[in-house]
């Protein structure tokens, strides 16, 4: 590292002037002080993590994530850690199905220490929250110019983040990422060049979409090149520095994309390629991920108050760029606009709990806290007053602070209730299978995490994400067709469907969450090949837009689409089954009891049809028929509580017209 000569006819910094406006910290804590610091940056994120954790485990009385992704990794790394193999069923499903290698490799040697899937999970993600909260602190002092309270007060906000806390014990590599890109930037701003080096090299083995800091850092280092030819405090690599850099970066990446080409044949993860293709943009709109996926989430509650300084930061950006003048924030605001052009472009879709954009958040925070700073500096400058531009800069900490406490409170609900969804739905699913399956069956299914992790056998990912072969033909209007034809080759037995996703027709399914937890229903199927039909890609969306429309009562809406659907699956019971409630919308009792007469026909186990049937026939007065169908009801679901409590209302009728029948005798 060297510090760039100093011609003579240079620009310098006017020192007297700028100490005469900024408002400095004189606070420069001893060693004992420091190191008090340092507990408190790391012991925080693992208290406020843990709170999550444990207020979840009481509500939900067992531990769960609110994602399927985390059992993905799991699942390789219990494969790898038995097997030797990085595969998804035993040493059989030989792929890189895994987003983040790195996290997989460390899951594995976890296994060393503990068989206990989840409790590695949650250390593992807590402990990279913790050691990322320090080295946000450390970061955080050198952009505050080693003013320890800025320091100290921007780490609090990062540690306090619900996000940052709801992902650290959600099981995803996303606190390892982040540490890593904090990591870098330390490293980078030190000019240290060996670790930088092996941080930069390390992000694409944690996350693809990285590029996008690395990037930023090519676009900073460039910039710094340019302007330390009049800026004397900038400094730069040596060339033996930036020789270390190429060899140990391009030797780190170049390990990553042999990995790939050797398990997938393609640079990247099959995990990429399979979402790119779901998610296309061609089916998403970009100008709606902007909006919502972007801009309401960055300036939701506590963040629309960092979102202001944010802002600040930016305009000082476009100043000093105007002034050619470095701009220390330049690498944070590139790598915002960078990962979110390459999602905004290539993958308009941040996933659940905005997750995909959850590495921005540490630069954010910093960003906007130099932005608050640098305008309390310029009101400073201006009145002259340091009290006065502090308590600016304090106050809006401490709003920052208590939005966040809020928010937090409220998130960590939402972590509990969304762990209690995942295993009601995956986790419960997965557990049918384990128990009621044998080890040769075949499970084919879109959430390959539980299913895959806890049902011990061989997966089918109608996804693509651990089957690539399926991933070119997953936006073909025909995929289904497809997809049943390679279920087929592939003796798959077993089905586990989230309606949503796809939905078998006429069958029953052998286990179901429809009673209990709507929406988004989960079902496990028999796959029988020439007898079990799934529906169409376009069939079942529109059965759920005429589901919700049904909801709305719009029975004319919902004709026009059920002619659709019968069009081009005309067998479908369920389509019979919703016309017929648009029918009975419209007071049409004889095209009402036509088509659940012509849902029954197709599907006679439909419980549904004959619940619903029986209680119209007892509404109009045809008992003998109600009970037929109701008794039906009870034949498929025993302790069916809506047919018990009408067959024993069917019975007093029953009962009552039969003594006024011998009373009238």
């Amino acid at each position: 590292m060297k510090k760039i000569k100093i011609p003579v006819k240079k620009k310098r910094t006017n020192r007297e002037e700028s100490s005469k406006y900024n408002f400095e910290d004189s606070f420069r804590p001893k060693k004992i002080v420091r190191i008090v610091f340092y507990a408190i940056v790391i012991i925080l994120p693992v208290l406020f993590s843990l709170n999550f954790l444990l207020y979840a485990l009481k509500t939900n009385r067992y531990p769960s994530f609110p994602l399927d992704d985390p059992w993905i990794h799991l699942t390789f790394a219990k494969n790898l850690f038995e097997y030797f193999s990085f595969s998804y069923f035993q040493d059989q499903m030989v792929t890189a199905g895994s987003t983040s290698p790195l996290y997989t490799f460390i899951l594995s040697a976890m296994f060393f220490f503990s068989s206990n899937e989840m409790y590695i999970s949650y250390f593992l993600g807590i402990s990279f929250f913790a050691i990322a909260s320090f080295a946000f602190y450390k970061l955080s002092n050198i952009e505050f110019d080693n003013q320890v309270i800025f320091a100290l007060l921007c780490t609090t906000v990062f540690i306090i983040d619900k996000w940052m806390n709801f992902i650290a014990v959600s099981g995803m590599e996303t606190t390892m990422f982040v540490l890593i890109l904090i990591l870098c930037a330390y490293f980078y701003r030190k000019r240290s060049a060996i670790p930088f080096a092996v941080m930069l090299g390390l992000i694409l083995w944690t996350r693809p979409d990285g590029v996008a800091f690395i990037f930023a850092i090519i676009v900073d280092y460039f910039l710094i090149t340019v302007f330390s030819k009049n800026q004397i405090n900038l400094l730069l690599f040596t060339k033996t520095d930036l020789k270390k850099i190429a060899v140990i970066f391009g030797g780190i990446i170049g390990l990553y994309f042999i990995m790939n080409l050797y398990l997938s044949g393609s640079l990247l993860p099959n995990t990429y390629n399979a979402k790119l293709a779901y998610y296309s943009p061609e089916f998403r709109s970009r100008s709606a991920f902007l909006s919502t996926e972007v801009w309401e989430y960055f300036k939701y509650k506590s963040y629309y108050v960092l979102m202001i300084g944010f802002l600040l930061a930016v305009a000082k950006l476009i100043y000093d760029s105007y002034k050619k003048t470095y701009n220390q924030n330049t690498i944070y605001i590139v790598f915002i606009l960078a990962l979110v052009f390459i999602y905004w472009l290539k993958l308009p879709y941040a996933h659940r709990f905005g997750r995909y954009m959850m590495p921005i958040i540490p630069f954010f925070i910093l960003v906007a806290s130099i932005g608050f700073r640098d305008f309390a500096f310029l009101v400073n400058k201006y009145t002259n007053n340091a009290l006065f531009s502090k308590s600016i800069f304090y106050i809006w900490f401490g709003i920052i602070f208590f939005m966040g406490i809020k928010i937090y409170d409220e998130t960590k609900e939402l972590y509990a209730a969304q762990c209690k969804y995942i295993y009601d739905r995956q986790v419960m699913a997965a557990k049918y299978l384990q128990k009621n399956t044998k080890e040769g069956d075949v499970i084919a299914t879109h959430d390959v995490g539980a299913i895959g992790f806890y049902s011990g056998r061989k997966i089918v990912d109608v996804a693509g994400l651990v089957t690539p072969e399926l991933i070119n033909k997953i936006n073909d209007a025909n995929y289904v067709d497809y997809m049943t034809k390679y279920l087929n080759d592939n003796k798959v037995t077993y089905l586990a469907f989230l309606r949503e996703w796809y939905r078998v027709s006429n069958q029953t399914p052998l286990f179901t969450t429809a009673n209990d937890y709507p929406p988004e229903v989960m079902d496990v199927y028999d796959y029988i090949p020439g007898k079990t039909h799934i529906l169409s890609r376009e069939a079942n969306g529109l059965l759920m837009n005429a589901q919700t429309l049904a909801n709305q009562k719009a029975a004319q809406q919902m004709f026009y689409i059920l002619d659709r659907v019968q069009q081009i699956e005309p067998n479908s019971s369920f389509a019979y089954y919703l016309r017929a409630y648009a029918c009975s919308l419209n007071n049409d009792d004889a095209n009402y009891e036509k088509n659940m007469l012509k849902a029954i026909e197709l599907y006679p186990d439909y419980k549904d049809a004959h619940l619903y049937y029986g209680i119209f026939l007892k509404n109009k007065g045809r008992y003998e028929e109600a009970m037929m169908q109701l008794n039906k009801v009870l034949e498929l679901d025993p302790k069916n509580k809506n047919a018990l409590a009408n067959i024993e209302q069917l019975q007093e009728k029953i009962n009552a017209a039969q003594q006024e029948e011998l009373l009238n005798k």
